[in-house]
Formats: structure tokens, C-alpha cells, sequence
């Protein structure tokens, strides 16, 4: 997601906040982003919404991503990825384009998964796939977790300079939960770094 609460500037342009105890009666719409922590009882429209934990939308939603801790009910029209943590319920007519579940999320109501997201997403995975694989690095030595080994396959292709576009590193959370992870663009990464 792009931002989150914590994130938020007033001074931002095309970001809309509704925040925790504020009810908010009829349509907002926001080019950018929208962060709920309070109620809204209205159609949402956004390019990104994020719902926290107190946060409550009863209406339409439209959005090309969303991050759900709260709860959302009625008609969802997510056209890229959805995202439900832990804490978060979603309940209606649902459509996305991709759609990601923490552990305890709940999901009720008609599911339909967009048949147009799905046809183009995997011309680009296939091609993201070809370039992986011209990637040859050795396996990776062995290591206490699957973030360690992720890492030093990272490293390996950085010090080989055989990779074209992005590097990513991954990190893991003190409680072994995922972290974002960081895109390592225009950077040089040795293998003891």
C-alpha cells in the first residue's frame, strides 16, 4: 500500500482522512488516497483505501487497492489487490483483482475475482519469470530462516551483476511475521553486506 495513518500530512493533496469517533454521512471520493479510522456510511471512492482497525465503511467501495483492519460491507470493487489483515472483515458483493488473507481475516459474501486482471497478469509474471531465470547464482548456504536465504540469494546476484531492474530485500518481524520488503534500485550490494 502506499501510505499509511502514521504517513498522513494534512497538507497532502488528494488525500481524504476520516478519523477515529468521526462519522462521515454521504459519498467521498479522493484521487489518491483515503485512510479510514472512524465510520463512513456512503459510497468510497479512491485509488487507495486503507481501513483501520476502529475503521467502518457501510456502502460502495471502489478503489484500485485496498488494506482492510477494520470492517467493509456492501458492494467492494477492489481492481488490483486487496488485502484483509488479521483483524479485518469484509463482508458483500466482492470483486478484485487479486486478493491477500492474513491469518483470522474474514471474508463473507459473493467472491468474483476479475477475469480482465487475471488475462494481463500473467504475460508479465511469465516475462519476470524469464529474466529470474537467466539469473544462475549458486544456492544459497544454509541459514537459520527463509529471509536469511532470500538475502544471500539477493547479494549473489548483485555481486554477479547478472540482474536487469530491481533487487529486493526482504526482512522479518521480531514476532516472524513478513515485513515490506524494500526495493534496492540503483544500489550495489556486495555479498558480505
Amino acid at each position: 500500500m502506499a501510505k499509511n495513518a502514521m504517513d498522513f500530512r494534512p497538507e497532502e493533496e488528494n488525500v481524504a482522512y476520516i478519523g477515529a469517533g468521526v462519522t462521515l454521512k454521504g459519498e467521498i471520493s479522493a484521487s489518491d488516497l483515503i485512510i479510514v479510522d472512524g465510520a463512513v456510511e456512503g459510497d468510497v471512492s479512491a485509488r487507495v483505501l486503507q481501513v483501520g482497525q476502529g475503521g467502518v465503511i457501510r456502502g460502495n467501495v471502489s478503489a484500485t487497492e485496498a488494506d482492510v483492519s477494520g470492517w467493509i460491507s456492501d458492494h467492494i470493487e477492489i481492481k488490483q489487490l486487496l488485502v484483509v489483515r488479521a483483524s479485518g472483515r469484509v463482508e458483500g458483493k466482492i470483486t478484485y483483482g487479486e486478493i491477500e488473507l492474513e491469518k483470522g481475516a474474514v471474508i463473507a459474501g459473493e467472491l468474483t475475482a476479475l477475469e480482465d486482471y487475471r488475462a494481463a497478469k500473467p504475460a508479465a509474471t511469465a516475462k519476470a519469470s524469464a529474466e529470474r531465470a537467466e539469473v544462475a547464482a549458486p544456492p544459497p548456504k544454509p541459514s537459520t530462516s527463509s529471509i536469511d536465504r532470500i538475502n544471500e540469494a539477493v547479494r549473489s546476484a548483485a555481486a554477479a551483476r547478472a540482474a536487469k531492474g530491481p533487487l529486493y530485500l526482504a526482512a522479518e518481524g521480531g514476532d516472524g511475521k513478513r515485513v515490506a520488503t524494500r526495493a534496492l534500485i540503483g544500489r550495489k550490494t556486495s555479498a558480505g553486506a
